[in-house]
This record gives structure tokens, C-alpha cells and sequence, in this order.
């Protein structure tokens, strides 16, 4: 049987940034491990995850078992039809009770590798939070759409509005899974530009004024959304009704 415990943070450093300089460290992969190193012990059930991560249709089993043969192929040399199961390279894992009233009965657990949670602080993909304010700390990634109150630009209140409507965790990922996290005016990749601090991070934005939104109104995230990065989405909500993204699109090729 395959010790999975042998590799230290310096094997998983090296593993990730093969992944990474392959391309098959992609901003969900990163995300997940995120997720997970911000859970409670970096431990967390599947559920769990899912919900983190916004999935909906499917759970994360698969995807987190594919990015643990990505990264024990790396560890191993090898090639990930020869690695066997994912999990064990990112956790070791256990079956008990959940006392989570959302997910109730026994559970599988997975605890993520110490080294691996090194090798993750060590890179810079986490942020390492001191023991002391671990109970009142406060999340570290941004929601996607919302706007701090000192970027608002024009209309503090019809701000709070978008970002009121904007804060259905299903809609804004349907939206950026459908449309990924490119923004649609200037092309933008933040992960590219600022590094793995950004990654997965974008904004939505309406396409149909709120204004002409009533409380009964069904967003479809393929249609009505897209992603669009920080400084562009608050030159869309410049004026009043917003600029199309096409409009934009043009005052940039002529500031250019």
C-alpha cells in the first residue's frame, strides 16, 4: 500500500507549480483547494464542497479525485491512469458522524495533507490565518458582483440594488461557468495579469437595466449576465442607464 503521508511541502510545491506551468492548475482546481484549506482543520465532506464551490447538477467527488491523479502524477512521475484513487494525495480521509444539520448522518471527511497545506501558504494560493482569530475570521474571497462602497461610482443606492440581485450565488456561477471569467469588454484575464491571487475572481453584471427589473423577474445567466472585470463594470454604471458593453467596447478602441 502506497504512503501517502511520505511527501513533504517541498515535493507538493514543486507538483503544483508543474500543474500550473502545464495549465492544469485552472482557477476552479485552484479554487478547490482553497475551499478546503479554508475549512474548519481543512477538513470538509463532499456536500460541503459542492455547495462551496456554488455546483449545482453534480457533485465534487469527480473533480476532486481528478485534481488529486493530476497532483500525485506530478508527486509520482507518472501518468494518472497509473495513480490510482486522487483523494489520498490531497487527504487522508475518514468515515464518522456529521454533526452539520445541513448534511446529517455519517460522512466521509477529508483532511488535507499538512504538507500540502504548507506547500499551499508557501506558494501564496492561501491565506494563512493566525490561530487567534481563526473563530472571527472573515472570509478571504470576495463574492463575485459585489462592489466596496469606496468604488461606487455613481449612485451608491442603485449599487446596493445591482449587488442585491447579483448575490444568487447559483445565478453569478451559471453565469461565469457559462461564460467563464474573461471580461467581456476588455478582455482581461485577472488571474493572468495579478497572479494566483485573483484567480476565479470577476464581476456580473446585467445586461437588462434593473430598472426594468421587477421583484419577480427570473435572471438567465446565459443571457442577462456576464463577466465583466472591476474597473470595467464600474465604467458600464458610469451613467445612467448604464453603457452596453458594445458601447464600451468602442470608447476604449478610441481612447486607443
Amino acid at each position: 500500500m502506497m504512503d501517502h503521508s511520505k511527501w513533504t511541502a517541498e515535493d507538493y510545491k514543486n507538483a503544483i507549480q508543474t500543474l500550473n506551468l502545464k495549465g492544469k492548475l485552472t482557477p476552479t482546481r485552484a479554487k478547490m483547494l482553497r475551499v478546503q484549506y479554508d475549512a474548519s482543520e481543512h477538513t470538509l465532506i463532499e456536500p460541503e464542497l459542492t455547495a462551496q464551490m456554488g455546483w449545482s447538477g453534480h457533485k465534487g467527488n469527480s473533480d476532486y479525485g481528478k485534481l488529486g491523479k493530476l497532483l500525485g502524477a506530478e508527486l509520482l512521475d507518472a501518468g494518472p491512469e497509473s495513480v490510482g484513487q486522487g483523494w489520498p494525495f490531497l487527504s487522508s480521509g475518514k468515515w464518522r458522524e456529521n454533526d452539520d444539520d445541513r448534511w446529517p448522518g455519517e460522512r466521509f471527511f477529508w483532511a488535507m495533507r499538512p504538507a500540502l497545506a504548507q506547500a499551499l501558504e508557501e506558494l501564496g494560493l492561501v491565506q494563512k490565518i493566525p490561530v487567534e482569530q481563526t473563530a472571527a475570521a472573515p472570509e478571504i474571497e470576495p463574492e463575485l458582483g459585489d462592489l466596496p462602497p469606496q468604488t461606487y461610482l455613481e449612485g451608491a443606492t442603485h449599487q446596493v440594488i445591482v449587488n442585491a440581485y447579483e448575490r444568487n450565488r447559483t445565478a453569478r456561477q451559471a453565469c461565469v461557468d457559462y461564460h467563464g471569467t474573461i471580461c467581456s469588454v476588455c478582455d482581461s484575464d485577472l488571474g493572468e495579469f495579478y497572479g494566483p491571487i485573483a484567480y476565479d475572481f470577476i464581476h456580473v453584471h446585467h445586461l437588462k437595466p434593473l430598472s426594468e427589473i421587477g421583484a419577480g423577474y427570473s435572471v438567465n445567466p446565459q443571457t442577462d449576465l456576464l463577466p465583466v472585470c472591476p474597473n470595467c463594470h464600474a465604467m458600464l454604471h458610469r451613467t445612467t442607464p448604464p453603457l452596453t458593453v458594445e458601447q464600451l467596447r468602442e470608447m476604449i478602441q478610441e481612447a486607443h
